[in-house]
């Protein structure tokens, strides 16, 4: 009861909060205005609409000729929403994490899978408010071209950086590459950082730097694109961009386009930047770039300007803050697809499933022509089936066939729509069937976004369903290589694990085979174990084969030691990142010690343990609760400073052990048809699918309780349900309920937070202040720190959210 009391009150809150700028929206004068490439809303004037428009079509045509091979069209519309002013814009700014709008945005780019929005009000500093649209519009152009990942990070925010300060004389004279006064003060003042640490720099590593380090790094990107592009070495980039993505070194890829060495360069940047005189470049079109002529312009109604507002706050992360708009838009006309749609991913968001079905066959049966309706639905049907851990083994046969009915659908009305060709081919490898049509839509979806590698991905998954594996490991060796997304990196090693693992049976089988024919003629080998009329072992006996079983497993799997190379087992106690230098402070069960080494980029790093599954290597990372085997390569003996160079990490699990040459190969001969989890019953008999899944949960859970945390001396670890994040001028606080007590626990920021999500409906989950009762069970670890000033019971360290099901013992 207090539950369902405490949710009612929350309903009636919101809709209070959200009634006055909804009923303020439907009040204003909208307008919409489409030109060649955008599609723009507003309750600015008509006037000031086109000239955003005008504005938005001139930096999109100069991009487009300067970079005439380049892909601007893409498969995903623009939405922009001109605002008449920045009190009417301040609703829809993005939300910090202490739940506020952020009032220093003029203006922002907010990409989406169907949808990108561009946001700004009317009469704002042109510097202020385009700076930041075009910014992330190249982001956009360049992610869609050859993706995020592919580009080095150097060269994505240099060319953004040069790029945001766009400016059009006459309609006709287009300036790029002002100069920016912050990035030149910070030049003039700091030390530059070496070029090959700049080039090697990923994007998860700047957003691990301290904000000098990336201040230094924004302004020397964009001061190293400057001088190329003003120097006339733009062909030189352009070929450079070329190699790197095609797979070729960094370095090789920079001497062979730019025909010189990093030092060099460096040398010459130096002197660039000195001379403290930056040139701007002007770009003169035959003819004036005007557009307003090509626009049409129409009134927009109370019902469509709500429904886009809700759509926009849902894209900008903020589900809940859309819902009023969505139902105010609805109450005005209940058959809206538009609405009926974004609601229907709103409620997938808040994890209301059977709502959302409602609306979204609604949004069908309003507009058959909806693409997006259709994804979506296909979408929510993708969930049934589905366990707590997002975890889904076959879908029956007739939500399958729903499935791609309404994929095949949504492919049919707008193929450029790539995420119906990803949902297709995921139906296609959970099932195991029409994995060649997978494949073609797949490289459809590739050809409108090559540089997607969850797309590639995707693709390399069903390679190796189709036991193409050459083409399948190539793929994913390169995704897990150059990708910054964690879930993405996991399971393209995953499937290289896989991968390894099928083509080592089919060599063992073969081999196995051929000692078991020799036995035959001319004896069996010492090594060949009889194994029949063994009794069956016992469930002691069976774990304890299992256990060395996957100790074996990963002592085969690490990396192995090249010539001059030395490893160990031990933790990292602390990574220091200081002067344009790593270094790694490790401690085994004998000693401390320090390696160093460049970079992150060239490590290599392997998890064989589920709990260091989303371990992050970086600057000031937390691993002291991961074991790892540690290659290195030692330095000379009378070198000071640290022990070596640190080459790769194998995270592995906490009770691992090195074994001997002759434990490995004391083996017996078994031989496998296929790569599968041998699970049995107590009673002997096969186990049913019910077996199977009990195990697997069984592993899930355990995988989790291994991953989680552990509380170090001083620490208390309880669980509990998040109640709600108070943010206050005081700081904020954490309210987290346990079976007995509800604390009150304070943090200075919740961005530097450690917060874990192993529910699988809580992915889309923003943590900030305001958020929502979230039912989900938390582990959470505090220090027991009451502050009767404050009222607080503590500091929280950690909070990490569980399945439903999930006990802490």
């Amino acid at each position: 009861m207090k539950l369902s009391y405490s949710l009612s009150f929350l309903f009636l809150f919101f809709v209070f909060l959200f009634a006055a700028p909804v009923d303020a929206a439907a009040k204003d004068e909208w307008v919409q205005v489409r030109s060649k490439n955008f599609f723009l809303i507003g309750n600015a004037s008509e006037k000031e609409i086109r000239q955003v428009g005008t504005r938005l079509e001139q930096f999109r045509e100069t991009f487009r000729q300067l970079f005439r091979t380049a892909n601007l069209t893409g498969s995903r519309p623009t939405n922009v929403v001109v605002f008449k002013n920045a009190s009417a814009y301040k609703p829809f700014k993005p939300k910090r994490s202490d739940g506020k709008a952020d009032t220093e945005i003029a203006g922002y780019f907010q990409p989406g899978e169907d949808v990108n929005y561009i946001t700004l009000s009317a009469g704002g500093d042109d510097k202020d408010t385009f700076g930041t649209i075009f910014h992330e519009y190249v982001h956009f152009i360049i992610e869609t071209n050859f993706g995020k990942s592919e580009v080095p990070q150097w060269f994505n925010e240099g060319l953004a950086e040069y790029y945001q300060t766009f400016e059009m004389s006459g309609d006709q004279k287009a300036r790029l590459g002002l100069p920016q006064n912050g990035h030149l003060a910070l030049l003039q003042q700091s030390k530059l950082m070496p070029l090959d640490m700049l080039f090697n720099t990923s994007n998860q590593q700047l957003h691990q730097t301290g904000g000098h380090s990336r201040s230094i790094f924004y302004a020397q990107s964009w001061a190293l694109v400057h001088y190329i592009v003003q120097n006339g070495k733009s062909p030189a980039l352009d070929n450079y961009l070329k190699l790197v993505t095609g797979g070729t070194a960094a370095k090789k890829a920079f001497q062979d386009a730019f025909q010189t060495t990093y030092e060099k360069m460096e040398s010459d940047l130096r002197k660039y930047i000195s001379q403290n005189t930056y040139k701007y470049s002007e770009v003169t079109f035959k003819n004036k770039l005007t557009y307003d002529s090509e626009m049409t312009a129409a009134p927009l109604d109370d019902a469509a300007s709500n429904a886009y507002l809700g759509d926009l706050l849902y894209h900008a992360n903020r589900a809940d803050d859309a819902e009023p708009y969505l139902l105010a838009a609805l109450k005005l006309q209940p058959d809206s697809s538009m609405a009926n749609t974004a609601l229907g991913m709103v409620k997938v968001r808040q994890g209301k499933f059977n709502e959302a079905r409602g609306f979204l066959e609604t949004a069908i049966a309003s507009d058959p022509r909806n693409h997006i309706a259709f994804y979506q639905y296909a979408f929510l049907l993708s969930r049934d089936g589905r366990d707590e851990f997002g975890y889904i083994n076959r879908f029956e046969p007739a939500t399958a066939a729903k499935m791609r009915e309404a994929l095949k659908k949504a492919i049919s009305l707008k193929p450029e729509f790539t995420e119906s060709h990803e949902l297709f081919a995921f139906v296609a490898l959970v099932n195991n069937e029409e994995l060649d049509e997978a494949a073609t839509q797949l490289n459809a979806a590739l050809k409108l976004q090559p540089g997607n590698q969850r797309y590639a991905l995707r693709l390399a998954e069903i390679y190796s369903r189709q036991n193409k594996l050459a083409e399948a490991a190539a793929s994913a060796e390169k995704i897990a290589r150059t990708t910054d997304d964690p879930e993405v990196k996991n399971r393209a090693e995953n499937l290289l694990n896989t991968i390894r693992q099928m083509k080592e049976i089919e060599e063992r089988n073969a081999a196995q085979k051929n000692l078991l024919f020799n036995a035959a003629v001319i004896g069996p080998p010492k090594m060949v174990k009889r194994i029949d009329n063994v009794p069956e072992p016992s469930a002691a006996e069976l774990a304890k084969l299992r256990e060395a079983a996957s100790l074996r497993s990963i002592n085969e799997a690490l990396r192995v030691p090249l010539d001059g190379e030395q490893r160990l087992i031990g933790r990292f106690e602390k990574i220091v990142c200081k002067g344009g230098s790593i270094v790694y402070h490790v401690k085994t069960p004998t000693e401390t010690l320090t390696l160093a080494s460049k970079d992150f980029a060239a490590l290599t790093l392997t998890s064989l343990d589920a709990a260091a599954t989303n371990a992050e290597v970086g600057c000031d990372a937390n691993l002291a609760s991961f074991n790892a085997v540690i290659t290195y390569k030692a330095a000379a003996a009378s070198k000071p400073g640290p022990r070596g160079e640190l080459i790769a990490v194998d995270f592995v699990p906490a009770n691992f052990r090195m074994m001997t040459g002759e434990e490995m190969g004391d083996e017996s001969v078994v031989i496998y048809d296929e790569p599968q989890q041998t699970i049995s019953t107590p009673d002997g008999k096969m186990p049913s699918a019910a077996d199977f899944d009990s195990q697997r949960r069984a592993f899930m859970l355990q995988s989790m309780k291994d991953a989680l945390r552990k509380p170090v001396e001083g620490e208390t670890r309880e669980l509990g349900f998040l109640e709600k994040i108070e943010c206050t001028k005081k700081g904020n606080f954490f309210h987290i309920r346990t079976s007995s007590k509800t604390l009150r626990l304070s943090n200075p920021s919740i961005e530097t937070l450690s917060i874990k999500v192993f529910a699988a409906d809580l992915g889309g989950v923003q943590f900030r202040c305001g958020i929502k009762p979230v039912e989900f069970p938390a582990v959470f670890i505090y220090k027991a720190k009451p502050d009767a000033k404050v009222k607080t019971d503590g500091e929280i360290v950690s909070i990490e959210f569980m399945p439903i099901s999930f006990v802490l013992e």
